[in-house]
């Protein structure tokens, strides 16, 4: 048993070397071997099937741009795990920054909507004007405004549900709420 796990230890030692050279069926062999492994091993960092398989993609994409640097006195599958692992530890790290520039973003934003002037619009005219007021609005932004300020949806929901990023959708309910306050305000009750 010791002696074929030590066959097949160096039978991947040869086929990286080989794919360091540029041979495509030692990559398809290497990728055939490795590829249920790399997904168990990212699964255990994401439970996204989508974003998983986007990782594997990545590391044997890596893995074939970087089999030259292939030490042959080291083991292939230690390798190909530490490239694994610093994919998906990176990924993960991309994630947080990301989730944190949005929650910075929402802050800002925040600042800038004065949600008040919404609430104060809806208390001062019956549901016919703000229907009537929120028709002027193009639909991106109507969508975006009845989402986020009439439903109550926070910025990452309303960016779900609308299919864009979330920044994108805070956009639109802000400037939909600044093109809402000028028809609300204006004599004519349209835009000027």
């Amino acid at each position: 048993m010791h002696a074929d796990l030590s066959v097949t230890r160096s039978e991947e030692r040869a086929l990286m070397v080989a794919v360091g050279r540029g041979d495509r069926a030692a990559f398809t062999r290497i990728h055939t071997r490795f590829r249920p492994l790399v997904h168990r091993w990212v699964r255990q960092y994401f439970a996204d099937a989508g974003l998983a398989e986007e990782i594997v993609q990545d590391v044997f994409l890596e893995l074939w741009m970087i089999a030259d640097r292939f030490d042959p006195s080291h083991s292939a599958i230690a390798w190909i795990r530490t490239i694994t692992q610093r994919r998906a530890i990176d990924r993960l790290r991309k994630s947080r920054a990301d989730r944190d520039r949005d929650l910075r973003i929402g802050a800002r934003d925040l600042e800038l909507v004065d949600h008040a002037s919404v609430e104060r619009a809806e208390s001062v005219l019956d549901r016919v004007e703000l229907g009537r007021a929120l028709r002027t609005l193009p639909p991106r932004q109507r969508d975006a405004v009845v989402l986020r300020h009439l439903v109550g949806m926070s910025g990452p929901e309303t960016g779900a549900c609308l299919g864009v990023p979330t920044a994108t959708a805070k956009t639109r309910a802000r400037d939909g709420v600044l093109a809402l306050r000028r028809v609300m305000t204006s004599p004519s009750g349209t835009s000027p």
